[in-house]
């Protein structure tokens, strides 16, 4: 060992007065937070958060995303720990929505973070799905007839084999009548020319409805909706096409939020959005 390092090692308070130099001189000053938190000067102000090399967080955050109301409250029920609780629930008729802040701000334990949640996801059902597309489209009678045949289950009133029956069988013929209209002002009488579409199956066995009913879950996790639609069919140069319209949607979206919300045990429930 050389003089110079006997005499680097008897020092020992000049080299922590070195590393003192240096910490400075760089700009790493220890700020007043739990778990060493730093704010290095050299990097333009950046706050370093070193919370990611602790074992464990300093506390609960984050969204937890659950696709049940049985699911949900067993995530609220874990987590009353972190806080108030608080369930929030968005009637949007296109994005329905239940959050639970479960750090929310508190009436007694006062200001939270906010940012630790558990939500549910309505995951739409493969069947729901189905008829969703098919809403509104007029297709031919043979395509028509192949998607009833394929969710004929989901068909509640009337029942789905009278329905296949009448997409398949149906028939449609126009007749042209004459009558009498508005008499004019010269005497002469107008007359009309009034188009009747007539619809049958067959013989006239079936009546066909103007209305049918499904049976179906809209999101998984819920029971069985009743679903109204209308049953729509055309006849266009001779061309007969077939289609579907769903009723009343948004009635539907507000009983899944109904069914929904009296599954969920929380007693501080709000109609509304908690923001960021």
């Amino acid at each position: 060992m050389s003089k110079d390092e006997n005499h680097f090692h008897s020092h020992p308070g000049d080299m922590a007065a070195v590393i003192q130099t240096a910490q400075t001189a760089i700009g790493f000053m220890p700020m007043e937070v739990p778990n060493a938190v730093y704010l290095p000067k050299a990097a333009e102000g950046r706050i370093e958060d070193l919370q990611r090399f602790l074992p464990t967080p300093r506390r609960k955050a984050g969204t937890i995303t659950v696709f049940d109301a049985a699911s949900f409250n067993a995530m609220v029920a874990e987590n009353t720990d972190a806080g108030p609780a608080t369930v929030y629930v968005d009637r949007d008729v296109n994005s329905p929505a239940i959050i639970a802040v479960l750090n929310d701000h508190g009436l007694e334990a006062g200001p939270g973070w906010r940012d630790f949640r558990v939500q549910i996801e309505f995951r739409q059902t493969p069947q729901w799905k189905k008829w969703r597309a098919m809403d509104g489209k007029m297709v031919g009678q043979a395509e028509f007839a192949e998607f009833i045949e394929d969710n004929i289950a989901d068909i509640a009133e009337p029942v789905g084999a009278e329905m296949l029956e009448i997409v398949t069988y149906l028939q449609a013929t126009r007749t042209t009548d004459f009558k009498s209209g508005v008499r004019l002002s010269n005497g002469n009488v107008q007359f009309v020319n009034i188009e009747n579409t007539e619809a049958r199956v067959g013989a006239g066995r079936v009546e066909v409805p103007e209305q049918f009913k499904l049976a179906i879950t809209p999101f998984q996790g819920l029971p069985l909706f009743a679903v109204p639609a209308k049953f729509r069919y055309r006849l266009n140069d001779g061309k007969l096409t077939m289609g579907l319209k769903l009723e009343r949607i948004e009635n539907l979206m507000n009983q899944v939020l109904n069914e929904t919300v009296s599954q969920i045990t929380s007693e501080n429930i709000i109609q509304g959005k908690p923001g960021a």
